[in-house]
């Protein structure tokens, strides 16, 4: 995305301009002339991973000078009092329907990036997009205001100017989710339709497991809000796989194709979803029976141990049999009410070094587990072991996969559980 904005303007550009923008064309693009600027547009495809097929293109302004430079938009638009920003931003938003006219691709939105600035003229911004699609004969859905990240002043006014822009039939996008300004609390405030993540996130979902975890979280959070999750910046495989992987729902990125103009056609990948989709498989396939191999010696033990053959009847004899697995954590006891019925069972060979830093947490006999997947399949399907999902324990900080059973123990029924390290 843009940079800072920089506080100094580019030789030939004045930060007003009286002149009534002039149309014209530059090298088959639709331009319009602003001073001794030519500003056209170049879209980034945006892409369904469901639907595998382009669905929106962002408009992106370019502005180029006589010699042919070209002036960045942070630039172009950052040393700028509000009324010239007003001015400028409406004459992109012209550009750019213009040349996404010319284009009409079918069943696609074209997404519009929007100073907080131009939006706070409610009548007189809604009025002039009326005006712009009633011209090209498109309905409000086929365009996505996308809010630049900024410094709101007053997130209360921008949260009632957008619920009308909302209700006039246009979508809104959040821009730069999880950096900057942009948080739950202005999701909460002003219900996008579409969230677009920082870019940040993704680069670090396709090198670091930990952070693809959390990607799936945050997914998981957005869609919860009625959010379409977009992941935008992506460059590499990896990078595509992590979004996939956290059933993100929009991409877009260099990876994909890169922004073009009027006058040029899209280039997607050859054999892009191939390729994708393939890798996408051999992943998921690879990490699943990573883990059904780092899982099966702990598995089919704790079974034998609670409710085969080789039954134990006290928790303290099927702990023994499981410490002599390396990656074995703890075993703890649960009465049908999900509480514990005494203090976990610590391996004594296995040491964790987040064990001393929340030890406070450590004393977990009489608390409460019913909320635990562990403890609510145990229950549904007794005689059954059960194996959940990595997740974060709060007892030492770990992530850890759980084995649980409900047994009979000491002449009555219990949930016996074991916690195994999750290794990465």
């Amino acid at each position: 995305m843009a940079q800072p904005p920089s506080r100094r303007s580019p030789p030939g550009i004045t930060s007003t301009t009286g002149d009534t923008p002039q149309l014209g064309f530059f090298r088959g693009n639709r331009c319009a002339h602003y001073g001794d600027l030519r500003i056209i547009s170049a879209f980034q495809p945006i892409y369904s991973l469901a639907h595998r097929r382009i669905v929106g293109l962002e408009g992106l302004a370019r502005a180029i000078t006589h010699d042919d430079q070209i002036i960045p938009p942070a630039i172009l638009f950052g040393a700028r009092e509000q009324n010239t920003v007003i001015e400028l931003d409406k004459l992109c938003q012209i550009i750019h329907l213009e040349n996404f006219y010319a284009i009409d691709p079918p069943n696609a939105w074209l997404f519009l990036n929007v100073d907080p600035r131009t939006l706070s003229q409610k009548k007189d911004f809604s009025d002039f997009l009326a005006k712009l699609l009633q011209d090209k004969n498109y309905t409000a859905n086929r365009i996505v205001i996308e809010i630049l990240e900024s410094t709101i002043d007053d997130e209360i006014r921008l949260e009632e100017q957008i619920k009308e822009y909302k209700e006039m039939g246009f979508l809104i996008a959040i821009d730069d989710f999880g950096a900057g300004h942009s948080n739950f609390e202005r999701i909460w405030r002003i219900q996008p339709d579409i969230v677009k993540l920082d870019r940040g996130m993704l680069q670090k979902a396709g090198i670091d497991p930990s952070v693809k975890d959390l990607l799936k979280g945050v997914t998981s959070m957005l869609h919860n809000c009625q959010c379409i999750v977009l992941a935008e910046g992506i460059e590499t495989e990896n990078e595509a796989v992590a979004a996939m992987d956290a059933q993100v729902d929009l991409v877009q990125g260099f990876y994909f194709a890169h922004p073009f103009l009027l006058s040029e056609s899209v280039a997607t990948r050859s054999g892009l979803w191939k390729s994708l989709y393939n890798s996408f498989d051999e992943l998921t396939l690879r990490s699943s029976e990573n883990e059904r191999q780092l899982l099966s010696p702990y598995s089919h033990r704790f079974a034998a141990l609670t409710v085969g053959a080789q039954k134990k009847n006290l928790v303290a004899d099927v702990a023994e049999g499981m410490f002599r697995l390396d990656r074995t954590i703890r075993l703890y006891q649960l009465a049908l009410d999900g509480s514990q019925c005494h203090s976990n069972l610590d391996s004594p060979d296995f040491e964790l070094p987040g064990r001393n830093r929340l030890r406070v947490l450590s004393d977990t006999q009489g608390a409460s587990w019913k909320r635990r997947d562990y403890f609510v399949n145990a229950v549904q399907n007794p005689g059954n072991m059960q194996i959940t999902p990595p997740y974060f324990s709060i007892s030492d900080g770990t992530l850890c996969i759980t084995l649980s059973v409900l047994t009979r123990i000491e002449d009555a029924d219990y949930i016996i559980c074991c916690d195994i390290l999750h290794e990465r």
